[in-house]
C-alpha cells in the first residue's frame, strides 16, 4: 500500500498529522497534533490555500 505523506500548512510538521473526518463537501480533513490546526484536502477556496 502506497503512502503520502501530508505536511501541515502551518507548521510544516509531518510526524504529528492525523486524519480527523469530514468536511461539509466531503472531503478528508486532518488535524495536526502539534499546532492543533485542522484543515481539508484538496483545499476547495483558492483564499485558504497557504
Amino acid at each position: 500500500m502506497a503512502s503520502v505523506s501530508i505536511s501541515c500548512p502551518s507548521c510544516s510538521a509531518t510526524d504529528g498529522v492525523v486524519r480527523n473526518g469530514k468536511s461539509t463537501a466531503g472531503h478528508q480533513r486532518y488535524l495536526c497534533s502539534h499546532c492543533r490546526k485542522t484543515w481539508p484536502l484538496p483545499f476547495t477556496y483558492t483564499a485558504s490555500q497557504p
